[in-house]
């Protein structure tokens, strides 16, 4: 009886510690905390579309300032810095661009519809339908992307329902002329499509701009815990959270140029295969909840890449691969090349769905990310091996 007994019981508590892990832990990958979530959901539901940042800058800022003491600052650019110094020689900086895609109103015509343009890789069908937030002086006007009821279409124009033009999808903001749709909306104001945060199953949440609210996170958690440690880093560490990325690595070309960091660590978002298409033998095998995406390649400096792998080894901090052939369209590109050149690594948030309203990541990667590049930077110090083998 005892026997029985005592093996209900181990079994009751077999199951609840499952129900205990479940919470923070799937797959033996722990999450970020629920507290950590909240902020990034209160991120992500910020509208920062490139060139208006400041909102979700102003969110970061204040957050490092309470969790660190350290006093951020925005400079005239837009970007947010936080710097940990510790009287090192040398300076790693962390970067993230905190900008999402979206849109710019160009025109009002006479009947107050409002016409957009995109604020970066903005593909036109996906927005079809779809609710808009246009972010105005006096405050967010919503609006639509209308489309065409299907029961006036023609079966060929059915095939197409989606236009492929921004300028074929009047913005419907509820104004019946100009001049009343001019009194609330001016030429010149950004928007987005207003999607907003869903959790998913499991540790997988979906919403719009992941890209790269996702990454400047990631490197803003990572500052706050190499800041708040009990022992602190033996290199300088300077965090940015990036502007305008989306239309050319303006942020991170300005912000790169004026840090001159000795070290470049640019986390992003990156392509996560799903079941949207066959891309691993172009893109390799990367799969969401497998940790973060680390770059190989020619621009990637061969010592740090190395220092992370060796890392997620010993740490046991799960980590992919996946190869980059050439330049890039993100900020580790940027950092890599301008002012004489510094020596960068790239890891990336896996991401499905890229430049959409629904992307898709696991809350798994990003507290992988933490950890490596969190355990990476303590391994740094003035001394770390940077140069290559002399002649």
């Amino acid at each position: 009886m005892k026997a029985r007994f005592f093996c209900v019981l181990t079994v009751a508590a077999i199951i609840l510690h499952g129900i205990t892990l479940g919470a923070d832990q799937q797959g033996g990958a722990p999450r970020i905390a629920a507290e950590q979530e909240a902020f990034f959901r209160k991120l992500v539901e910020t509208p920062t579309p490139t060139g208006s940042e400041s909102a979700g800058a102003l969110l970061i800022g204040r957050r490092i300032k309470e969790k660190t003491g350290i006093q951020p600052t925005i400079d005239v650019h837009g970007n947010l810095h936080a710097v940990l110094d510790v009287g090192a020689k040398t300076t790693v900086m962390l970067e993230g661009h905190g900008d999402e895609i979206g849109f710019i109103v160009t025109y009002i015509d006479e009947q107050g519809y409002v016409y957009l343009q995109p604020l970066g890789g903005v593909l036109a069908p996906l927005t079809a339908a779809e609710r808009i937030r246009i972010l105005t002086k006096n405050g967010p006007v919503n609006g639509v992307l209308g489309s065409r009821p299907p029961h006036v279409m023609t079966p060929e124009e059915k095939k197409k329902a989606a236009p492929e033009d921004l300028k074929l999808m009047p913005c419907d903001i509820g104004a019946s002329s100009k001049k009343e749709a001019e009194a609330l909306v001016a030429v010149g104001d950004s928007a987005i499509v207003d999607s907003g945060y869903r959790p998913l199953a499991g540790t997988r949440v979906s919403g719009r701009g992941f890209d790269n609210r996702a990454g400047t996170f990631a490197m803003c958690e990572t500052f706050i815990r190499l800041a708040t440690a009990a022992k602190k880093p033996k290199v300088n560490v300077h965090y940015v959270s990036t502007v305008c990325e989306e239309i050319g690595l303006v942020g991170g070309r300005l912000a790169s140029f004026s840090v001159h960091p000795t070290i470049g660590i640019c986390c992003d978002v990156g392509f996560a295969n799903g079941g949207t298409g066959d891309d691993f033998k172009v893109r390799g095998d990367v799969q969401l909840g497998r940790g973060g995406s680390l770059s190989l390649g020619p621009i990637y400096h061969k010592g740090l890449v190395e220092l992370f792998r060796k890392t997620a080894a010993e740490d046991g901090i799960p980590v992919q691969v996946k190869s980059v052939p050439k330049g890039t369209g993100n900020n580790g590109w940027a950092i890599k090349t301008e002012r004489g050149g510094v020596p960068v690594v790239q890891i990336a948030v896996p991401l499905r769905y890229m430049h959409s309203p629904v992307e898709v990541i696991d809350l798994t990667d990003m507290e992988s990310i933490i950890r490596l590049v969190s355990a990476s930077v303590n391994r740094l110090d003035d001394n770390f091996p940077l140069l290559p083998e002399q002649p």
